[in-house]
């Protein structure tokens, strides 16, 4: 009987509209998808409508299928052994959780108009990562460095 209560209030806890599981575990869900550079599993974790903002870029991306080919691209594509891990502070307001990190690895592949060949790297970021009632993500934005990226390139100045 008490395992039906639990069960009861489980699934009231989730049709009423409150998230069934907490921005904090989406996050380290999806930090690890990242770490096993799962390119389906980094994909489930967003909702149809997501959009995602690139400071270096400075564009904004929407729809599940366009951003995950974009971010995973971008973060993944010239870089086979990256790496993606939070670091300091999070910070929670409402279903936002707002967090640094440290993304990394060698790079090989093209920036800009330069052709770039095992460089190793390792910048510094911040991120804020909307999670709706579903714990899909529907929004994320990516700040970081984008100078000292291309410094440890050998591009920038």
């Amino acid at each position: 009987m008490k395992i039906l209560k639990l069960i009861v209030l489980l699934l009231g806890v989730h049709s009423s509209g409150v998230l069934a599981v907490t921005p904090e575990v989406v996050l380290n869900r999806y930090m690890t998808a990242w770490g096993e550079h799962d390119i389906p599993k980094i994909g489930s974790f967003y909702a149809e409508n997501i959009s995602w903002y690139d400071l270096s870029s400075n564009k904004t991306v929407s729809g599940k299928v366009q951003v995950t080919k974009a971010i995973t691209d971008a973060f993944l594509g010239q870089v086979s052994d990256m790496y993606w891990v939070q670091r300091g502070d999070l910070f929670l307001s409402d279903n936002t959780v707002i967090y640094e990190w440290r993304y990394g690895g060698t790079f090989t592949g093209k920036w800009g108009e330069h052709d770039i060949d095992n460089r190793v790297f390792s910048i510094n970021g911040i991120s804020t990562t909307s999670i709706d009632d579903t714990g899909k993500i529907v929004f994320q934005k990516d700040y970081y460095d984008v100078g000292s990226f291309e410094r440890a390139l050998g591009v920038g100045q």
